[in-house]
């Protein structure tokens, strides 16, 4: 069995001035939750935000998001998602696996018009002046719930990273695709 992306057959939308939207969904991501989960983060060697709705680089590994003070997500671009079943246990005294591999896609959307182009979609706004990187956000774009990390990626270019529910991630890639419309003409 192999790993496919609910955007199988997508690809990259790329446009004008470094504009780019990138399926990233068959790239490893795991989380942990729990009264614990900062301590056993730290253990195993993550640098972690020092508040919830941030976001930080943690070496080479990838990023460490904080969804709240007891809630933190690996994003690691570079490791491929694994096809193994999550843990059904504790992995630590009160730490607890999340399974956003399984349940969120994972959408990176770079270039200068980026928070141009979310401004079509998203409430909140997410220009650099009012989110500047290294900061999250839970909310909705295209009526979708979602979770916008403003971070640089592996080639420090500064992007927003999505998570949305797999099974809603074709309608918000197309809605974004239609939102980057006029850079892409």
């Amino acid at each position: 069995m192999s790993l496919r992306s609910p955007l199988a057959g997508s690809g990259v939308i790329e446009g004008p001035g470094g504009l780019r939207l990138n399926d990233l969904s068959l790239a490893r991501r795991e989380g942990v939750r729990g009264a614990g989960a900062r301590e056993w983060l730290m253990a195993q060697g993550h640098t972690l935000p020092d508040a919830p709705n941030q976001i930080v680089a943690s070496g080479v590994l990838g990023w460490v998001m904080s969804l709240s003070h007891h809630e933190f997500w690996l994003l690691q671009p570079d490791s491929e998602a694994s096809l193994s079943l999550p843990a059904s246990k504790a992995v630590a005294v009160g730490v607890w696996p999340l399974y956003c591999q399984h349940s969120h896609a994972w959408l990176q959307l770079a270039g200068e018009p980026r928070d141009e182009i979310m401004a079509k979609l998203c409430g909140v706004d997410l220009s650099e002046a009012a989110f500047p990187l290294g900061s999250v956000a839970q909310t909705q774009a295209a009526r979708v719930s979602v979770i916008i990390a403003a971070h640089q990626n592996q080639n420090g270019q500064p992007v927003f990273s999505i998570l949305v529910d797999q099974s809603l991630v074709r309608y918000l890639w197309e809605t974004i695709e239609d939102a980057m419309g006029e850079w892409l003409e």
